[in-house]
């Protein structure tokens, strides 16, 4: 059973700025963790009692750091196309036009409604309380139920996260025929920073963004992870077996470290 929690809002001064916070208390949490999230929103994650006063003294005690997170991810923020009705988003080699709409929408937009939401066009559904995703030809469309922040990020998170789920192990599974290797085991996690890693007991972990890439960049990082199953480092060896399928494997990590501020998710 998941932990209760209570969620407050308050405000702290930093660089002679207000900045708002949210102190998420959690019942039988012991530790107190300061965390930004990919909106640059700040919380405080404490046991029950903690108090708003609390999390402000925790803020000013952690200042440097929460100050310098805050920056940098607000920079990364302002490089990323905006999440709104007409943006382009990648899916491997396709672009999906995303198109955003309130619940209260649909009755106020019944032709388009009804052209994006015909059960013969709409596919890959996914639904949350939050809203529902599906695709429609080469359109994204997500109705939200809720004007809460994040909630549009998390549920185009979710879609995505399934479409990786469908598409990576396939496309792990040509490579790893052609190197003669077989992981263990394939994981889709949301790793911080991350394209993907290999364990020593052969389990293979990637990261859902890598459907944000162009395929090339993504089966880069596939082949990587492969070849990890034969040379558990970077070695030589390694770089010479990565190599034998990708050839131009440095300029395609270049582009992967160029493109990725720029991702929207």
């Amino acid at each position: 059973m998941a932990a209760r929690s209570i969620v407050e809002e308050g405000q702290v001064t930093l660089e002679g700025e207000r900045t708002a916070f949210k102190l998420v208390r959690v019942a039988r949490r012991k530790n107190v963790h300061l965390y930004v999230d990919d909106d640059g929103c700040l919380s405080v994650r404490a046991p029950w009692r903690y108090s708003v006063a609390s999390a402000v003294q925790v803020i000013e005690e952690n200042r440097r750091w929460v100050v310098d997170t805050l920056r940098s991810t607000r920079a990364i923020l302002r490089s990323r196309p905006p999440l709104i009705s007409g943006s382009l988003l990648p899916l491997l080699d396709e672009r999906l036009t995303l198109v955003v709409r309130l619940g209260a929408q649909r009755a106020l937009l019944p032709a388009a409604g009804e052209e994006l939401t015909s059960p013969k066009r709409a596919t890959h559904r996914l639904r949350r309380r939050s809203g529902t995703v599906y695709r429609n030809r080469d359109r994204l469309c997500v109705d939200l139920q809720t004007l809460r922040m994040g909630a549009l990020r998390e549920l185009l998170e979710a879609w995505f996260r399934e479409q990786a789920a469908r598409r990576l192990p396939s496309r792990l599974g040509h490579y790893s025929k052609a190197l003669g290797v077989t992981p263990g085991r394939v994981n889709i996690r949301a790793q911080k920073t991350r394209w993907g890693s290999c364990s020593m007991e052969g389990e293979i972990s990637l990261n859902w963004r890598l459907v944000l890439l162009p395929s090339a960049l993504a089966d880069y990082i596939l082949v990587h992870e492969l070849c990890h199953l034969r040379h558990l480092d970077h070695s030589p060896k390694f770089w010479r077996l990565v190599a034998s399928l990708i050839p131009d494997h440095q300029r395609r990590r270049d582009s992967i470290a160029a493109l990725q501020p720029t991702l929207a998710l």
